[in-house]
């Protein structure tokens, strides 16, 4: 009975030691765990910030074309560009122009020509002109 006792004594003394082993194998693989995950929340940082200000800059960009597009729907600015070109074009819906319809402008340059179409403008279609008649004194 004393031999079975010693025997397993011994090898009580084994499992302390492998428990040991144990330990700072599993607390070895926990730090390194934490340094692989602290490096690849430091590279994704790094990745936020550069989204962060590609971002940044498209966001003030944006802003920036608003305010050109906010400043071309007024009448201000094309009126300051005319007068700094020297135009004689005058903006839409001054009271100082005369504006007629295209189609009636577009009747009456051919009726100054002679040429009249059998039926209305349709750009679609092709061009119709009335034959012209000679003149009494022609024949």
């Amino acid at each position: 009975m004393s031999r079975n006792r010693m025997k397993n004594s011994q090898s009580l003394h084994w499992m302390g030691v492998l428990k040991w082993i144990l330990i700072i194998g599993m607390l070895a693989g926990l730090g390194l765990c934490y340094m692989l995950c602290k490096n690849q929340n430091l590279h994704l940082a790094d990745q936020t910030l550069r989204a962060q200000r590609h971002l940044d800059s498209i966001e003030a960009r944006n802003a920036e074309l608003a305010n050109d597009i906010q400043n071309m729907k007024g009448m201000k600015l094309l009126e300051k560009r005319l007068a700094l070109m020297h135009s004689t074009l005058i903006p839409w819906g001054d009271p100082r122009a005369n504006w007629l319809p295209w189609e009636q402008n577009t009747r009456a340059r051919l009726a100054n020509k002679g040429t009249l179409p059998n039926r209305a403008l349709n750009l679609d279609a092709y061009p119709v002109t009335a034959i012209a008649q000679p003149k009494p004194q022609d024949r």
